[in-house]
């Protein structure tokens, strides 16, 4: 009979804590992030046009304007990181590569990608071997045209940032910044067509947004069927398939389909008629 007492005792203890939980307490608890994120992270400035004639160090530590990859007419794709960084930004740039690797287009002949250093200290003493070792990995040839790594003054970030409203600090305590993952889409003449977040980035998501950048100038006719098919979808961070021009596509198919069958009906019938026949 003890025993029995001291089982029963047992489930009531072990059911009163369980019923003493409560799923969503996290989620009806005042939610805040960490003071010192309050204000890191990307906005939506899709649309804006940028002033790009802003002075850069390239990986020889040559002088140049951001504003000069523009002349070159090809979309740019652009990685705001910094080259010592211990952990985000090589996952963000392998993982930017590793996407790179997958598209059948080649860095330098349909777009570029630049990576802009935040920290003022770097130089080509760094962006010179990270391009050389980025370039090994990607094996492609005439990849170095358009692969550049820019360092620069806090001016020269500083404006270039805050154009692209890209928040980020330094964290004194762990010495590193901190900072979002993600990249800005430009057109040649560098406007902000679109922007992706994370450090995933599927290379089907990257072509269409290259054909939406160019304007239409690079990429197959099949491309560009399957981005009229298509549209961002700045939830899902990527793009998906467009309902109405769907529909619209299949109202035009069904309508080709009914013209082509009348016209054939009509010329058997116009036929037949020249015939004699009734």
């Amino acid at each position: 009979m003890n025993i029995r007492l001291l089982i029963c005792f047992c489930i009531l203890v072990s059911f009163g804590s369980v019923s003493a939980y409560d799923p969503h307490s996290n989620l009806t608890r005042e939610n805040k992030l960490p003071k010192e994120l309050e204000n890191i992270g990307f906005s939506d400035v899709t649309g804006k046009t940028l002033k790009l004639d802003i002075p850069f160090r390239d990986e020889q530590g040559k002088e140049v304007l951001f504003s000069d990859f523009l002349s070159q007419g090809k979309p740019i794709l652009l990685s705001p990181v910094y080259f010592k960084c211990p952990t985000l930004c090589n996952f963000h740039l392998n993982g930017v590569f590793k996407s790179l690797k997958e598209l059948d287009w080649t860095l330098g002949k349909e777009y570029q990608y630049i990576a802009v250093s935040i920290d003022p200290k770097e130089n080509e003493a760094v962006s010179f071997p990270k391009k050389g070792a980025y370039l090994k990995d990607y094996d492609r040839v005439g990849a170095e045209t358009g692969l550049h790594l820019l360092t620069g003054t806090q001016e020269s970030i500083d404006t270039l940032t805050k154009q692209l409203d890209f928040r980020y600090a330094w964290d004194a305590e762990a010495k590193q910044y901190i900072h979002a993952s993600g990249v800005y889409v430009l057109t040649p003449n560098g406007r902000v067509s679109r922007i992706f977040q994370g450090i995933q980035l599927e290379p089907r998501d990257l072509k269409f947004a290259f054909v939406e950048a160019s304007s239409g100038k690079i990429g197959s006719f099949v491309d560009k069927f399957a981005l009229f098919c298509f549209q961002f979808d700045p939830r899902k961070n990527k793009y998906t398939i467009y309902a109405y021009r769907m529909m619209q596509f299949g109202g035009a198919v069904t309508l080709l389909l009914l013209g082509a069958f009348l016209y054939i009906n009509w010329r058997k019938i116009t036929n037949n008629n020249r015939q004699g026949v009734t």
